[in-house]
């Protein structure tokens, strides 16, 4: 064999071996139930037997101070969605204690906060079902919660962001407004073929009715022109889409918290606010 043949097939056993490594590469693995949550009044570690995944999995409640449990007073839920790598606890804790501060002083309405485990799903397929047909039906059994789209609101950060924003226009009759941090409108692939751009003009007339609005804010290094498309569509369709750039900011929910968790809060009040129960 020649120095010039042995050199390539050198180079074509590294690429193999490459190949191999990358395709044998194990997926980030997901704990599906995660009880070990911070010790926080008000703050609750449950599971659910998931039909659609076909096994447990843990979500977390968070309920305001003297809440009314006979059933008379009703309130809005905000469902928070972790990003990749986190679970039910991750955000749990950090967001709940930002609505007790904004609720203490006047600024958000009593309300209940919800984190559902979402894996590493994206929340699409199982983990979506397991959202919108058990976890929301279950949360309403269990709590006084306001039932319309007009009483729930969505946010995230990352894949949470992005996932927000995928739920809620999927599911019009179940949200009256999304707020994402650090997402982007197609968790995997390219923006232009994100099939929310479809779904949107589709479910327009519906995502009207129940005065949805979105909220996406980026940081300057961390794809501010993520939501760029989608934009344009929602602008089209007449529906409110605020855009929010950060200075100096990469993909960091530290970041985004520090700087618009009030914008955060007070959008979401505002849409919360704009049908009642």
């Amino acid at each position: 064999m020649t120095i010039r043949s042995l050199s390539l097939f050198a180079l074509l056993l590294a690429f193999g071996m490459t190949s191999i490594a990358t395709a044998q590469r194990p997926r980030r693995e997901v704990t599906w139930v995660n009880p070990d949550i911070p010790n926080m009044p008000g703050l609750v570690h449950k599971v659910l037997e998931s039909k659609s995944l076909g096994h447990e999995v843990g979500y977390v409640v968070w309920t305001p101070p003297n809440m009314d449990t006979s059933g008379q007073t009703r309130y809005p839920v905000v469902y928070f969605l972790h990003g990749a790598g986190g679970s039910e606890k991750s955000d749990a804790a950090g967001f709940a204690s930002q609505v007790a501060g904004a609720i203490r002083s006047g600024k958000f309405p009593a309300a209940i906060c919800v984190f559902p485990n979402g894996g590493m799903s994206g929340y699409r397929d199982e983990v979506e079902k397991t959202i919108v047909d058990e976890l929301i039906p279950l949360v309403d059994q269990d709590y006084p919660t306001q039932t319309k789209a007009s009483g729930r609101a969505i946010c995230g950060f990352s894949m949470g962001g992005a996932g927000s924003v995928h739920l809620s226009l999927n599911h019009p009759d179940l949200f009256c407004g999304a707020g994402s941090w650090g997402g982007a409108l197609s968790f995997r692939g390219s923006g232009e073929e994100s099939p929310l751009l479809t779904v949107a003009k589709q479910n327009s007339d519906k995502l009207k009715a129940n005065n949805y609005a979105l909220l996406t804010i980026n940081g300057d290094q961390d794809r501010p022109d993520a939501f760029k498309l989608l934009k344009a569509v929602l602008d089209e369709q007449e529906i409110p889409h605020q855009v929010i750039v950060l200075k100096d900011t990469n993909h960091n929910l530290g970041k985004y918290h520090k700087e618009t968790n009030g914008t955060m809060l007070k959008f979401l009040k505002n849409q919360l606010s704009l049908s009642g129960s």
